[in-house]
């Protein structure tokens, strides 16, 4: 009976099969009109807003020869990174052809061509990418000094171009013109800050159009403006790790010293003390700290120099602390009470971290004192990086720099740039090269400022990591555009030749020079 059974199902099951692949033949099948899309960019568009319109004519291949069917053609701009407000998905066209004025928020976008057959109501879909900037988005900002006022110049990169932008302040009434000194950029988690200094004052421009406005002015971030209020220096520090105090932003003045720590919007009462004494003092125009630690990983130590009593002095950066202190050092190479004036200082990425400061003793003599070891708000004094520099006439230097990666100091005395290499206490006058292998003579210039530019994305940033490696230096030949902007390729070793990577003319005085980075 079993048996029965199962051939029972076996026929009903053969009787189904054979049920469902007769009635196949039912069906009628027809092709479809298969479209490619070709004629897109295959590189990523850089475009202004404002400015330029961009122009694509597409191809479209038909698998049908007739390709008779109707279509609906949809450009779309979808934003990569959702920076652009709510919205993050543009409708630009409804042509086969694109021609759309760029009138986009800036940032990174896929732009896709949607092919809609009205007939089968299939969609066909190809994309490329583009970038949306301003002419400001990205290059070296060069601060000029031009008949003692403020004149800020930009060198700008969109792509493999290069273009010059003047007087980028001309449109603006900055109360604080006179006597520029510095500008600053410091790429933080919490946003991006362009900061100008001056003999007068200091204020933010705005990061993207370099635009400033009255409510920029640095003194609105204080809670009780000062009677005298010239800042010198500012760092924000926005470490990735930490003990919670981050992020936290320092700022100096002529005569005093602020910080503003995580969570506060003012800056908070002056700390140029040391806790247990009744005097403030003033601090030199440079903040010692970590390279990285604008962006890096662990939270580091600020040390300033105190100017009226010459010595180091760390600051508290903790949201309960309210002065500096004289730390105590482990393994104590040169004491913190130095008794030396303050001449320079820089930081660098030297094993991880390193910085160093010149000062200079009664007979007038400079010495080097090394730091090393900046991070989790400690720091360790460098045994082989404290001695008397002995170089030519470096007494009379008024201005240096120090190789971001290479343990080699910069200075100019007359005119002429010496190298000193700070590990075998060796040097050379720096002879630069043209293209063509001759000497640049720049004895009828006048040497502003040399300095190595550290770029807080790396390696990650879109220009790379080679820029570090090279020295800029600023000169003048008088006139009213007769600045010039060199930037020179140092090699690792100390014999090397020393060659013009590039050159550029017709600012004003140069003053300071930074580049304004993009991820």
């Amino acid at each position: 009976m079993m048996r029965k059974n199962v051939y029972l199902i076996v026929w009903l099951m053969t009787v189904i099969l054979y049920s469902c692949y007769d009635d196949k033949g039912n069906y009628s099948y027809e092709d479809i009109d298969e479209i490619s899309i070709a004629g897109m960019p295959d590189t990523l568009v850089t475009v202004f807003k404002n400015t330029d319109t961009l122009k694509v004519v597409p191809e479209l291949k038909h698998t049908l020869a007739a390709g008779s069917g109707k279509y609906e053609y949809t450009w779309v701009a979808v934003a990569k990174e959702n920076k652009t407000g709510n919205e993050f998905e543009y409708e630009i066209g409804k042509e086969k052809n694109l021609n759309y004025f760029i009138d986009l928020p800036l940032g990174k976008y896929a732009v896709y061509l949607n092919v809609l057959d009205q007939e089968t109501e299939v969609t066909w879909r190809q994309h490329f990418d583009m970038e949306v900037i301003i002419q400001t988005t990205e290059g070296w900002l060069v601060l000029c000094d031009e008949k003692g006022e403020v004149r800020l110049d930009m060198i700008s990169k969109y792509g493999n171009q290069e273009l010059m932008i003047r007087n980028l302040l001309d449109d603006y009434a900055l109360p604080n013109k006179k006597g520029p000194k510095s500008i600053v950029l410091n790429i933080t988690g919490s946003g991006d800050k362009i900061i100008l200094m001056t003999e007068t004052g200091a204020c933010y421009l705005d990061p993207e159009s370099l635009a400033w406005e009255e409510a920029f002015d640095l003194k609105y971030d204080m809670g009780k403006i000062p009677g005298v209020f010239v800042p010198t220096a500012m760092i924000c520090l926005d470490p990735m790790y930490g003990s919670g105090t981050y992020p936290c932003s320092v700022l100096l003045t002529t005569t005093e010293v602020y910080c503003k720590t995580s969570g506060r919007i003012i800056y908070e009462l002056p700390r140029n003390n040391v806790a247990g004494e009744e005097k403030t003092f003033k601090v030199a125009p440079f903040i010692i700290t970590s390279a990285d630690g604008v962006w890096g990983y662990y939270e580091p130590p600020v040390i300033l120099y105190d100017t009226d009593n010459r010595r180091f002095v760390q600051l508290g950066l903790a949201w309960n602390e309210t002065s500096c202190r004289i730390p105590p050092v482990a393994n104590e190479v040169f004491p913190m009470v130095t008794g030396k004036e303050f001449v320079y200082a820089a930081n660098t990425t030297h094993d991880g971290n390193s910085s160093y400061v010149i000062l200079r003793d009664d007979t007038g003599k400079l010495w080097l004192h090394g730091f090393g070891n900046l991070w989790y708000n400690s720091f360790s004094q460098l045994s082989n990086y404290y001695y008397r520099i002995d170089a030519p006439d470096i007494e009379r230097a008024e201005l240096f720099a120090v190789h971001m990666h290479y343990r080699y100091l910069f200075y100019v005395v007359d005119n002429m740039i010496y190298l000193y290499d700070m590990a075998y206490k060796e040097w050379r006058k720096l002879d630069i090269l043209d293209g063509d292998g001759e000497k640049i003579d720049l004895s009828g210039e006048e040497i502003t400022f040399i300095k190595f530019n550290w770029f807080q994305y790396g390696e990650y940033g879109r220009l790379g990591l080679d820029m570090e490696y090279r020295l800029i230096i600023g000169s003048d030949k008088g006139g009213e555009n007769g600045g010039m902007i060199r930037i020179v390729d140092i090699p690792e070793r100390m014999n090397g030749k020393v060659t013009l990577y590039k050159e550029y003319s017709g600012f004003a005085k140069p003053v300071d020079i930074v580049y304004r980075e993009r991820y």
